[in-house]
Formats: C-alpha cells, sequence, structure tokens
C-alpha cells in the first residue's frame, strides 16, 4: 500500500499554502496526514488536490479526490471512497508528493469552481 511506504518520509514535510499550491498546479499525488473527525477520520489518506479555496465558514479549505486512507465518512457508510473531500487546511498536519502525477478528472468535477468555498484560491486546469 502506497500508504505505508510513504509513512516514514512524511514525518518531516510541512503542508504549506506553498506545497499546497504547487501539487495542484502540477497534479501531484500526495499523502498527507489528516486531523479528521473521529472515528475513523484520523491518519494517512492518499489524494489528488484539485482545489484551495476558502469556505464558506471562512476556513482555508482543500478539495481533492481521497483514494483510501483514513475516512470520517467512509468509516460511518455515509460516503464511501474513493470520493471528493473537502480538508480543511488547519487540519492537514504533513503533505507529501508521492512522484506520480494524476492526469484525469474524477467525475464530477467542476472545473468552474466549487459551490462549497466562497472563493478560489487556485483550481486545477485539465
Amino acid at each position: 500500500m502506497k500508504l505505508q511506504e510513504s509513512l516514514k518520509g512524511l514525518i518531516c514535510e510541512i503542508a504549506s499554502i506553498d506545497t499546497i499550491i504547487d501539487a495542484i498546479k502540477h497534479k501531484k499525488i500526495c499523502i498527507i496526514y489528516y486531523d479528521g473527525d473521529e472515528p475513523g477520520g484520523k491518519g494517512l489518506r492518499q489524494i489528488e488536490p484539485v482545489c484551495l479555496g476558502v469556505s464558506k465558514a471562512g476556513n482555508k479549505v482543500l478539495r481533492a479526490w481521497d483514494e483510501e486512507g483514513a475516512s470520517h465518512r467512509g468509516y460511518l457508510g455515509t460516503r464511501p471512497m474513493p470520493g471528493w473531500r473537502m480538508f480543511r487546511l488547519d487540519k492537514i498536519l504533513t503533505l507529501k508528493p508521492t512522484g506520480e502525477n494524476f492526469t484525469e478528472m474524477k467525475p464530477n468535477f467542476n472545473p468552474n469552481g466549487d459551490k462549497s468555498m466562497k472563493s478560489i484560491i487556485i483550481i486545477s486546469q485539465f
């Protein structure tokens, strides 16, 4: 599993806005450690980051395709994985690119923006 392989190198990778913007621009598959809701939401995730913006609540957020890993909604069975997730930046503790890239839009990607955000900082171009 890619998540386990990336664990050793992930500990020192800080998630900054610049690294997130770079991952979106260059369509980098990333491993994050997310401090999500319990049960089941804290831990490693493999994501494809596509949109950085500000939520309606005023938080900086990242919209990403969540391929595998810890997921509160997945654990509860309300939104199975893989699928779209929104991550608050203040809860992404680490971020490390895997060295791989994604090239395709996932289902239901909106290239015009994200209705859950009041403003967009950057969005992937396909």
